[in-house]
């Protein structure tokens, strides 16, 4: 009877390693695999939205009185607030906060870049001229391809990465890898 509950025991135990390597191995994935590529499509989105915005309706931003203070908020403010959630979400586990956690960082860091041309100049009159429209344009094209090649270049390493683990997982099943408890 010791023999038999010893047994099951060890069973358990080996299923239960090989649901938390199978779910280790899924949310690692999704996050090195999936997350670059939601935060690259968020990133786009965000970037090309929100410069197609503002050249349609140029001089648009939120303003607010503070303390005798005129604050003017433009999308690059609600851009950092979205990139630092997004990157806290990002410490925490499971598939769910990988996706919003890469929604937000994607779509704050577009924001961020779409505005980067202003920062540097610090003048609303010179950012809406034509010349300028060109060279933001230019600075978000340069980020969208850097972002794209991190992103495919992550895709690449880890689908190698992936079969291995798949591959281990097989072997661990059929017993043709050997767990020591």
């Amino acid at each position: 009877m010791n023999e038999m509950s010893a047994k099951d025991e060890k069973d358990k135990f080996e299923r239960r390693i090989l649901s938390e390597l199978e779910h280790k191995a899924e949310t690692s994935m999704a996050k090195r695999r999936l997350g670059p590529l939601i935060g690259l499509i968020c990133f786009s989105i965000a970037l090309w939205g929100s410069k197609l915005f503002t050249y349609l309706s140029s001089g648009t931003f939120i303003q607010i009185n503070i303390l005798g203070y005129d604050i003017h908020l433009h999308h690059f403010h609600f851009g950092i607030i979205a990139l630092v959630i997004g990157i806290i979400i990002t410490f925490l586990e499971g598939p769910n906060y990988i996706i919003v956690g890469n929604v937000l960082f994607g779509a704050g860091l577009g924001l961020i870049v779409d505005e980067y041309w202003l920062l540097l100049t610090l003048n609303e009159s010179v950012y809406f001229n034509p010349e300028s429209i060109v060279i933001s344009s230019m600075i978000g094209l340069a980020m969208t391809v850097i972002y794209a090649l991190i992103t495919v270049g992550l895709l690449l390493y880890t689908k190698k990465e992936k079969q291995l683990w798949d591959t281990f997982r097989e072997k661990v099943k059929e017993e043709k890898v050997k767990i020591k408890i």
